[in-house]
């Protein structure tokens, strides 16, 4: 009897700490943040989790989720902070600022804050909602575009028992007036990605929590109806740690372009990691070709894929290493032309870090473009007929004659061609042909009368679209039949620091990639591992094997791909 009335105080003990911080949040001032993980107590009540969560119907007509690469309005926050005030201040300069405050009064006191350190208040919203922790990636809202000109937010059961934060989305769904869709899956931001096409991506962290509920075809199921994702890559976390979140090693950074993390040899994840990076290599993006793959090195498990892309802009998780930092900084800039690349050190861990503390709010009123492009070799016909779907959210028409196909042969200059609007949101654009032999670039332009102007890629003439002519594939190169890879390019070329090595992939083999001295000295192996069919993007930061600085002058960069060589020359300028 004792024991039990021991067991009954003690567990009011521990209730009265663990409310402590929700009694203080009442009372406004003092509002405390939970940990990342779940705490001891968290993991005792985590039956909790889903329990309240109301599902709705889903969207009607057709769905598509929208990417964090696309164009948005806000960015959502919570105070107290788990960015440093310079990343806030640059971020309000960027779009508006949502800002989670628990009241009024606390409003008044985050307002100082950015009346002090260079806030545009200007562009700050507030929403005023008790929270209990500042993961907003993790708990925040998720937006599709549905039916009719219409944008919807889809919310699910947050993966922690954490009531004030799983309410963050109906708030901020109200505050913008727009549909809210109960989704059950319990899950979480930050283990989910999606290209804006229907193909989505998470750890298998996902089927683990549901795994009483659903099956993982049920959970197939459940994703295309409520988001539209027709193909869900659910892959082993390769960082195997507890959080087992997707930013924590990657992210889509375009419908077709994947970043994930690398690490050398030594680390005891390499081969997981590689495992993950040949796995997205082999499989096919919305454009019907093999995603690009870009790397980023993170040696001493830096955070660098933890980073925040907001309107043509990476905020990027510095640890203070020079070096790392700015390979890193390389990296984001070679796979994302055209892209700022902003870097800031803060509290950030190899499993916490920027993109977990702050999520893009999607642009209500965007002009959207999709278009599945013409890439790779093409067969030479009279004409192109290119097709795209030009959508105005904002319901304020597309102009006229805004719609335009550029399009350039080799490296002439740009000719344009007038877009005709066929039925509805849909257009097509014609290339004449030409030569065989014919490199062609181009990208589409639209202009709403709402004052948006999109291209279509995102990047438009900075990095277009592209495709050639009749001419001969990969596995025709030198007489041979199979050629299972080679050499693309070297960018840029001379180099300063960093150079962009570009490889492309037409089978599983074994591959090296080596820098050699002209003199045939071995400088630094960049990769030796088998890898599968794609477009992949290594990053030589101009250090030899020991890590020091290789010296000015001319290198050989060589792949091995099953047998078969390709060299190009680098010069270290």
């Amino acid at each position: 009897m004792k024991k039990i009335t021991f067991r009954i105080f003690f567990s009011l003990v521990l209730g009265f700490i663990i409310a402590a911080p929700f009694i203080l949040l009442a009372q406004e001032e003092v509002q405390t943040s939970l940990p990342h993980e779940m705490t001891a107590e968290e993991w005792l009540r985590r039956d909790e989790i889903g329990k309240n969560f109301v599902s709705t119907p889903p969207p009607t007509g057709e769905i598509r989720g929208i990417a964090e690469f696309e164009p948005m309005e806000g960015v959502l926050i919570r105070y107290p902070f788990g960015l440093p005030l310079n990343l806030i201040a640059a971020l309000s300069q960027n779009t508006k600022l949502y800002t989670i405050v628990a009241s009024t009064a606390q409003q008044t006191t985050v307002t100082t804050q950015y009346n002090n350190n260079g806030v545009n208040l200007a562009n700050c919203e507030w929403v005023i909602a008790p929270s209990n922790s500042y993961w907003t990636r993790d708990y925040g809202p998720w937006f599709v575009h549905y039916g009719t000109l219409q944008t919807g937010i889809i919310d699910f059961p947050y993966n922690r028992p954490r009531p004030l934060d799983d309410e963050i989305p109906k708030v901020v769904a109200t505050q913008l007036n727009l549909s809210w869709f109960g989704m059950y899956i319990v899950h979480t931001g930050g283990n989910y990605m999606t290209t804006g096409y229907g193909i989505s991506a998470s750890t298998q962290l996902v089927e683990t929590e549901n795994d009483t509920i659903w099956t993982p075809a049920q959970i197939d199921s459940v994703v295309l109806s409520y988001m539209g994702i027709a193909t869900y890559h659910k892959v082993p976390d390769p960082n195997n740690t507890y959080i087992e979140h997707i930013d924590c090693w990657g992210k889509f950074l375009s419908p077709d372009k994947v970043l994930i993390r690398s690490v050398p040899t030594s680390h005891p994840q390499y081969t997981a990691i590689e495992n993950t990076a040949a796995y997205f290599a082999a499989a096919t993006s919305p454009y019907g070709t093999p995603f690009q793959i870009f790397r980023v090195n993170t040696p001493n498990d830096e955070p660098y894929s933890n980073s925040l892309l907001l309107n043509k802009t990476v905020y990027l998780p510095y640890k203070g290493n020079a070096v790392n930092d700015s390979a890193a900084k390389f990296a984001y800039q070679q796979a994302l032309p055209g892209y700022q690349v902003l870097g800031y050190t803060g509290s950030w861990e190899s499993t916490d870090a920027l993109h977990c503390r702050a999520i893009g709010l999607a642009d209500r009123g965007m002009l959207e473009i999709l278009h599945t492009p013409l890439l790779g070799s093409q067969p030479v016909l009279p004409q192109y007929n290119l097709t795209a779907t030009i959508t105005p959210y904002s319901e304020m028409g597309v102009y006229p004659d805004s719609a335009i196909l550029y399009y350039k042969v080799n490296n002439g200059p740009y000719s344009q061609v007038a877009m005709t609007n066929t039925s509805g949101y849909q257009y097509q654009g014609i290339i004449p042909g030409q030569a065989a032999g014919s490199v062609i670039s181009y990208y589409i332009f639209a202009a709403d009368s709402s004052g948006r102007r999109m291209t279509h890629p995102y990047v438009g003439e900075i990095q277009p679209h592209v495709f050639n002519l009749g001419v001969a594939g990969i596995g025709e190169i030198s007489g041979k039949t199979e050629v299972p890879g080679m050499l693309v390019n070297v960018t840029p070329n001379p180099c300063h620091g960093f150079c962009d090595i570009t490889l492309l992939m037409t089978s599983l083999v074994p591959v090296s990639l080596d820098i050699y001295s002209i003199q045939g000295q071995l400088i630094k192996t960049i990769v030796q591992q088998p890898l599968g069919t794609g477009n992949y993007h290594f990053c030589w930061d101009a250090t030899t094997q020991t890590g020091e600085k290789a010296s000015k002058g001319l290198y050989l960069c060589k792949l091995n791909a099953g047998g078969y060589n390709s060299t190009l020359k680098i010069v270290i300028q």
